[in-house]
C-alpha cells in the first residue's frame, strides 16, 4: 500500500490529466459546458463515504433476449462528434478521458464468438438480441469513474461458506488493452464478450488507444508509432486503477500489438516501485496474447525490469497465427515475435513466474488469422479462467515442454488435417 504523500500525489496526478480533458470532452457533446465544466472538476473521493449509486455490470429488462456488460474505458482517442456509440471515438491522438460504454450479449450466445450481422442471413442491421452490439458510450470525469467503478466492484463479492470456514470470491478487475487494427467498438465488444465468457465476477476494463483500425501497412507502422506514443496515459491509466479501485484482484490482457503498450506500462511501473522501495506487486495476472513484440528486446530488455509488478505472466504463443508472420516481415525477416510459436517459442528459464503456452495445435479463427485466439477459442478461454482462479500451470491439463520451461494444449486436430498442417506433433 503506498503512503499518504504518494496516495495525494497520486489523486492529483489523476484528477488534472482526467479532469483536464474532461472538459474539453463535455463542452463539445453537452449544450451546458460549463456546467459539466465544475462537475469534471470535482475532486476525486478520498473515501467510501463519498461514493453513491451503482451501475450493473449486466442486466436485463423486459422481453429482451439480451445481457447488457457495463465496460469501464480509458482512452486517448479524438472524439469525432458524433453522438452514435459506433462512431463516439475516432483514430487521432488526444488526451486520456474516461467513461462507461454498455454492451449487449444475446442470450442465444455462442462461447467465444462475437455475433454480427450476416448478409446471408439477411441482417442488414445490428440487433441485441441477436448480436453483440455496443449500445452506449457514456463519458465521465474522474469521480463519476472512480465511485461507479469501486460500487460495481464492491457489488460483486460473494461469501461461500467452506469447510474451512467463509471465502470471498469476486471483487476483482481486468483491463483489457487491444491490438493492431482496433477500434473503440472493436475493443468494448472483444471485453464486454471475454468478461462475459469467463462469467467474471467484478469490473471489466479496457484501454482503448488510437488505433487506425484498417489493415494496410502504412496502418501498421502509424499503429506502431501510437503504441509507443500513448506510453504515458496507459502507464498513469492502469497505476491509477491499481491503488484506487479498490479490486482484491487486478487482472491484465493484452493482444497483439496492444503487448508493446502495456509492456512499456509496465517497466514504467517497476522503475516507480524500485524508487519507492515497494515489493508487493500491483497486479495478480499478466496475460499476453499472440503479442506482437520483438522477442529478444522482450527477454533481455524487459521481462527482467516488469517481473516484479505482477503475481504471474502468462504468455500465449502460436506458429498458426499469420497475423504475427506478417508482422515479423514488415519488421525483418530475422528477428521472431514473442507470439510466435512451435521451433520459434521463446522461454524465460531464468523467471518461474513467466508461463509460457504454446497454443499452435488447437483450432483458431481463421478470419482472425489466427490471431484472436485468445477470446475466440473456447480451449484458450477455459485455460484463462483457470490462470485468473489461479490454478498452476502444470494443473490445467497441459502438455509439458522443455521440462516444463513451456505447457502446450493437447491437440484437438484429427490426424489428416495434422498431416495437412505437415505436423505430427
Amino acid at each position: 500500500m503506498m503512503n499518504t504523500s504518494k496516495f495525494v500525489i497520486t489523486l492529483a496526478l489523476m484528477g488534472f490529466a482526467l479532469t483536464g480533458c474532461s472538459g474539453a470532452r463535455d463542452s463539445k457533446s453537452s449544450g451546458k459546458p460549463e456546467q459539466r465544466q465544475q462537475q469534471a472538476e470535482s475532486p476525486l473521493p478520498d473515501s467510501e463515504e463519498e461514493q453513491a449509486g451503482s451501475a450493473p455490470d449486466k442486466s436485463v429488462s423486459g422481453e429482451q433476449k439480451h445481457e447488457t456488460v457495463r465496460v469501464f474505458y480509458g482512452t486517448d482517442r479524438n472524439l469525432t462528434g458524433s453522438t452514435q456509440p459506433k462512431q463516439f471515438f475516432g483514430a487521432e491522438r488526444a488526451s486520456l478521458s474516461l467513461g462507461f460504454c454498455d454492451v449487449s450479449i444475446p442470450k442465444t450466445h455462442q462461447e467465444g464468438k462475437l455475433e454480427s450481422p450476416k448478409i446471408w442471413k439477411l441482417e442488414f442491421r445490428e440487433n441485441p438480441d441477436k448480436h453483440v452490439v455496443l449500445k452506449s458510450v457514456e463519458p465521465a470525469s474522474g469521480s463519476e469513474f472512480l465511485t461507479t467503478l469501486r460500487e460495481t466492484i464492491q457489488n460483486s463479492i460473494e461469501v461461500e461458506q467452506t469447510p474451512e470456514g467463509e471465502v470471498s470470491t469476486g471483487g476483482e478487475a481486468f483491463i483489457f488493452i487491444h491490438g493492431y487494427n482496433n477500434s473503440f467498438e472493436d475493443a468494448a465488444r472483444r471485453t464486454a464478450q471475454i468478461a462475459y465468457d469467463l462469467k467474471f465476477k467484478g469490473a471489466p476494463l479496457m484501454y482503448s488507444w488510437p488505433s487506425q483500425a484498417k489493415g494496410s501497412l502504412w496502418a501498421y507502422k502509424e499503429d506502431a508509432r501510437t503504441a509507443q506514443w500513448c506510453e504515458e496515459n496507459v502507464t498513469l491509466f492502469v497505476e491509477a486503477i491499481a491503488y484506487e479501485s479498490g479490486a482484491r484482484k487486478i487482472h491484465l490482457i493484452a493482444h497483439s500489438m496492444g503487448n508493446r503498450v502495456l509492456s512499456r506500462a509496465l517497466k514504467n511501473i517497476s522503475q516507480k516501485l524500485a524508487a519507492s522501495g515497494e515489493t508487493q506487486p500491483l497486479f495478480n495476472e499478466v496475460i499476453l496474447t499472440a503479442p506482437d513484440i520483438d522477442a529478444q528486446i522482450f527477454k533481455d530488455s524487459i521481462a527482467p525490469h516488469i517481473v516484479q509488478t505482477a503475481n504471474r505472466f502468462t504468455i500465449y504463443s502460436s506458429s498458426d497465427d499469420l497475423a504475427l508472420k506478417a508482422s515479423r516481415v514488415a519488421n525483418s525477416f530475422w528477428h521472431e515475435r514473442l507470439g510466435e510459436g512451435g521451433s520459434y517459442l521463446t522461454v524465460f528459464p531464468k523467471y518461474k513466474q513467466i508461463n509460457v503456452v504454446d497454443a499452435s495445435d488447437i483450432d483458431t479463427n481463421l478470419f482472425a488469422l489466427g490471431h484472436s485466439y485468445h477470446a475466440d477459442n473456447v480451449t484458450v478461454l477455459s485455460d484463462v479462467k483457470q490462470v485468473f482462479q489461479g490454478v498452476p500451470v502444470g494443473d490445467r491439463g497441459l502438455r509439458s515442454l522443455l521440462e516444463n520451461l513451456a505447457w502446450k494444449f493437447q491437440s484437438k486436430r484429427s490426424l489428416l488435417g495434422r498431416v495437412f498442417k505437415g505436423t505430427f506433433r
